[in-house]
């Protein structure tokens, strides 16, 4: 078969978005199937608990009836977040696992690489294909050269700063080593993703959630204009990468719009207090006075104290 710059794009792109949708929809099952796999995909896949987003309504002042029903109030609204945190969550959590699906293909499977006149070729023989000034389609949908093992990419053409970007399927050179290094680099980028995740929902309701988010997603977006106007990649993983900061930096805000305010448990606090005040006030009112006790009088017989009840005095 010969592979053009169309079917070599296709099987990237292609393999790679089928692992990402597998990945999510994979999760997202998990996720809603049951309440052991929430507990799953937030233990073992994202490794960061959302309901840390949330703080339990405790005042060491007031009694267990009136903490009752403050976070009663409070779960309501922690109920409805965490549905959103949830999705967010589960999206995050599949495309930080379809990284390790796309990274161990571009690794071991196929391989891509930028090249420009005059670099060393890559360790295996590659197909190369020449882009002039268009970004997204070569100067010509064949093969333009092949870049062979350990020599110089030494090709012709009229454009100045033209850029060749070379595929070569590697599945056959591949060793232990190799896989173990790809898993090695997959691992690394899920820990580094399930730290900024983690810092998001410590801040929560909190600017610095607002500026975080905004600034992630400023700098992912404008690396993944940077990269396709410079052609410095065509690689979906790198792409990849840079949407899943996107994501990121979206549940940052939206984590802060759902999120109550933090005085919220205290406003909870006095009119939950109140509430109950004026409970007992109306109880106390409506208490029948059979429960009150009668004033007893007091006589002398033989030397001995007998009590009775009082008699009214006649004016």
């Amino acid at each position: 078969m010969l592979w053009t710059y169309v079917t070599y794009t296709v099987a990237d792109y292609g393999i790679s978005i089928g692992l990402v949708v597998f990945a999510i929809l994979g999760v997202f099952v998990t996720f809603f199937r049951s309440k052991a796999g929430q507990e799953f995909v937030i233990e073992r896949v994202i490794g960061v608990n959302p309901t840390k987003a949330h703080h339990r309504y405790n005042d060491p002042d007031g009694d267990d009836e009136q903490n009752d029903i403050a976070n009663q109030k409070f779960a309501q609204i922690k109920k409805r977040s965490l549905f959103y945190i949830g999705i967010f969550c589960c999206l995050l959590g599949g495309m930080t696992l379809s990284i390790t699906g796309v990274l161990i293909f571009q690794g071991c499977f196929l391989a891509n690489i930028r090249v420009l006149k005059g670099d060393n070729c890559p360790e295996y023989d590659m197909d190369c294909f020449i882009f002039g000034s268009s970004a997204l389609f070569p100067i010509s949908d064949n093969v333009s050269f092949i870049c062979e093992r350990l020599a110089k990419a030494d090709f012709v053409t009229n454009v100045t700063d033209a850029t060749a970007w070379c595929y070569a399927w590697i599945i056959a050179d591949q060793t232990t080593k190799d896989l173990l290094d790809a898993l090695g680099v997959a691992i690394a980028l899920i820990g580094f993703f399930t730290t900024m995740l983690a810092a998001v929902i410590y801040l929560g309701k909190c600017k610095k959630t607002i500026a975080f988010s905004i600034f992630v997603i400023l700098i992912c977006g404008g690396a993944m204009i940077a990269l396709l106007v410079l052609k410095w990649s065509f690689a979906p993983l790198t792409y990849g990468i840079l949407f899943l900061g996107i994501l990121l930096g979206i549940f940052g805000i939206v984590l802060y719009c759902i999120l109550p305010p933090p005085d919220k448990q205290k406003n909870n606090k006095s009119i939950t207090r109140l509430n109950i005040d004026q409970r007992n006030v109306a109880t106390n009112a409506i208490k029948p006075n059979m429960n009150r006790s009668n004033p007893a009088s007091t006589t002398t017989l033989n030397g001995k104290t007998t009590y009775g009840p009082s008699k009214a005095n006649p004016r």
